[in-house]
């Protein structure tokens, strides 16, 4: 039983499922490959993104019934990736975005190639808020991939670290597959989900990304980052 904590599911809002057909068959190989509980994280980026987090949460409920109706037993939660910037926290107050699944967790993306020098201020005043932010993927970006020690000093600070499933098993190549086996060597990861945007290439099935973990670093591991920590989440969101 797997939790995934981070996926582009909900049908038609960003750059994820792009239909209710491919969100239909992304719950299947999510439940195939045994992963019981999905948060749905679109992208918010302030300036660009068009909708706010009531329309996920209908979203979200509307993707529930239809998966329900179709036998498929996944429970869908609402969340969304945010990209960070200073406003998150007018962001968050105007309900334009929100925490993973109701609790005290906030998915948060970081440029590609260079941390905003902003970024510190703006995960503390989530801090401030009773609000511990995830960091998104960092295993994807330059600055970390090249100095670890960037992560280390977010960690200490009580931040938490997602990272993907696909960089694991080396679907964003070579350099990627390097930096998430270190940092999760290193003590630095928390949790592992799928960031699915589709039921091809970048898909819901963690199961071997599992296996690798199991096989470098244990089961305990295995069953932290993809079971026991991410379940925190869904049980403080009830």
């Amino acid at each position: 039983m797997y939790i995934d904590i981070h996926s582009h599911i909900i049908p038609g809002i960003d750059d994820g499922a792009k239909d209710e057909i491919m969100a239909l068959e992304m719950l299947k190989i999510a439940q195939k490959s045994g992963t019981s509980h999905i948060i749905a994280t679109p992208h918010y980026v302030y300036g660009n993104t068009r909708y706010g987090f009531d329309t996920i949460l209908e979203k979200c409920a509307e993707l529930n019934m239809l998966a329900a109706s179709m036998g498929i037993k996944v429970t869908i939660y609402p969340g969304c990736e945010v990209f960070v910037t200073p406003e998150i926290i007018e962001l968050f107050e105007q309900r334009l975005v929100g925490t993973l699944a109701g609790s005290r967790y906030m998915l948060v993306e970081f440029p590609m190639m260079s941390i905003p020098p902003y970024t510190d201020n703006t995960l503390y005043n989530l801090q401030l808020k009773g609000i511990t932010p995830i960091i998104a993927h960092p295993e994807r970006y330059t600055e970390i991939q090249q100095n670890s020690e960037v992560l280390k000093s977010f960690i200490d600070r009580g931040i938490l670290v997602q990272v993907n499933s696909g960089s694991i098993t080396g679907v964003y190549g070579r350099e990627t597959k390097k930096a998430v086996m270190r940092i999760i060597k290193e003590g630095f990861v928390h949790f592992v989900a799928s960031d699915a945007h589709s039921d091809n290439r970048r898909n819901p099935d963690m199961r071997k990304a599992a296996s690798i973990i199991e096989k470098n670093f244990g089961p305990k591991m295995r069953d932290d980052l993809f079971i026991r920590n991410p379940l925190k989440i869904i049980d403080i969101g009830k």
